[in-house]
């Protein structure tokens, strides 16, 4: 009996101390989760756009190196002014860094960033490929919407047609609903490719509503409205509809010059929603 009570009194006392433990654990728990919650709902939809920045690069060597994209696209004159204006043979340092402080200007009076470090300009080093690069380092203060739009702008510098600001498969979904609508509706697609990126940007609608009434298929409509929706170009038209379109068409900075993506580093800053950026940018030029 006595072996009993001796049981029965130790289940008792290992019970209330696992209810004591659980009742400390949840609410730690509980913190803990809704930490996580909270990082995955700001920092890590900013950290996963890093990988595809920082490819960057091959889009300028593609469109230096490919011609044509088929015998129904042809690029060279959009090639030519990339070569000539986003990739010079002499890197504009001055604009680079005037498009910079036009950002910078811009965010901060909205709000969205809160101080930019002086821009260090490292010394030019070669790249291969007849490509030769000059770094652009600085650090920032940001809440996480100006850093999604820092990040934006500068996945748009150096991108001058529609058709820069698409991926391949952006790009070859609207050739499939196209080929399958009318082939001969290749001619206008082109045309939108083509298109003048800034000017797309300001004032989207005539361009798309020409396009929109050449191809009226319920396979092209949603593949376009796709492209638009989800790619670069509802970036480019949120930045140049508002106050750096004016500013940068009264300053002369477009098109900018191609900034390729080195280094990142994403920190917490000293306040909620607040963030310490650090970015290493390269601004590119041609050898030859």
């Amino acid at each position: 009996m006595r072996l009993l009570r001796s049981i029965f009194g130790s289940s008792l006392v290992l019970a209330f101390v696992s209810v004591f433990s659980l009742s400390v654990a949840v609410p730690l728990l509980t913190a803990h989760i809704q930490e996580v919650k909270t990082v995955r709902e700001t920092a890590l939809p900013l950290l996963a756009t890093l990988p595809s920045l920082e490819r960057r690069l091959a889009l300028i060597k593609e469109q230096v190196e490919v011609t044509e994209l088929d015998a129904a696209l042809k690029t060279g004159s959009q090639l030519e002014r990339v070569r000539v204006s986003v990739l010079p043979l002499e890197a504009d340092v001055p604009k680079a860094l005037a498009t910079l402080e036009l950002l910078r200007s811009t965010l901060e009076g909205q709000g969205a960033i809160g101080s930019l470090s002086p821009i260090e300009v490292g010394k030019e080093q070669p790249r291969g490929d007849g490509m030769a690069a000059i770094p652009l380092n600085f650090q920032l203060s940001a809440r996480s919407d100006g850093l999604k739009r820092v990040l934006a702008f500068v996945r748009l510098a150096g991108l001058v047609t529609v058709g820069d600001a698409l991926t391949t498969a952006e790009k070859n979904a609207l050739i499939r609903a196209t080929e399958e609508e009318n082939p001969a509706g290749i001619v206008m697609l082109e045309q939108f490719f083509s298109t003048d990126l800034f000017r797309y940007a300001g004032e989207p609608r005539p361009v798309e509503e020409q396009l929109k009434r050449s191809l009226q298929s319920e396979g092209f409509l949603s593949a376009f409205k796709e492209a638009t929706d989800s790619s670069l170009l509802k970036d480019a038209k949120e930045f140049f509809q508002g106050p750096m379109g004016p500013a940068m068409q009264r300053t002369h900075l477009w098109p900018m010059e191609f900034l390729a993506i080195e280094r990142i580093e994403l920190k917490p800053g000293s306040s909620p929603d607040w963030y310490r950026l650090t970015l290493s940018l390269s601004l590119v030029r041609r050898t030859s």
